[in-house]
């Protein structure tokens, strides 16, 4: 129980340090799409950690990049392509994809800043999932990671036919990720291959 107390407080001081408030609206939007509850995107994340289950656990940075390709399906191609176009099955494992993948139009008037995807919810997601014993948090302060935990194992099971395409994607990558490779990918390759970067606009 200590250790959950202190997990919870490093999640809370890590809020703090980016200066966020909490704020209250009461004013109920009319409709919200599903995408967008914590609720559905916490079951995202530990897809992820369920697919990816390393016994080291997985970076938070590695959890962005793999969750902004599953958000945004037009760049899966690209990032297939490129993570493994070193590997002797290549041809097979984009087969693959192509088999279990829709092509989406990729929106090429993306602006890339330098840094890993981060969506400013994500130690609410956690948070979420630690609390429901789904996560654990392994590796010291300075290098904390996140693990699926016995019970987020047996729970993730079920979520394979709730997210079918994501579940296509991930199984990929076997049960495994190389971290450098990705992130380097995801900041550095597609943004300078497929986006426009801080380009100024002419009007």
């Amino acid at each position: 129980m200590r250790k959950k107390n202190d997990d919870i407080k490093a999640l809370f001081e890590e809020i703090e340090k980016k200066h966020f408030s909490i704020s209250i609206n009461n004013e109920r939007p009319i409709f919200v799409q599903p995408e967008d509850r914590i609720l559905y995107r916490s079951h995202r994340i530990l897809l992820i950690l369920f697919f990816l289950r390393a016994k080291t656990g997985l970076s938070k940075e590695v959890v962005a990049c793999v969750d902004f390709l599953l958000r945004n399906s037009s760049f899966q191609r690209d990032f297939v392509v490129q993570y493994f176009k070193e590997d002797k099955n290549v041809v097979k494992k984009y087969e693959l994809f192509s088999n279990v993948s829709n092509f989406n139009e990729q929106d090429k008037n993306i602006v890339q800043y330098k840094s890993v995807p981060w969506d400013i919810r994500f130690n609410d997601m956690f948070l979420y999932l630690y609390v429901r014993d789904l996560i654990i948090f392994v590796g010291s302060e300075k290098n904390r990671r996140v693990k699926i935990s016995e019970f987020g194992l047996e729970y993730a099971k079920k979520l394979e036919s709730i997210f079918p395409k994501e579940s296509n994607f991930l199984d990929l990558f076997g049960k495994r990720i190389i971290e450098d490779r990705t992130i380097k990918i995801i900041t550095e390759v597609i943004p300078n291959s497929y986006w426009k970067e801080n380009e100024e606009l002419n009007y």
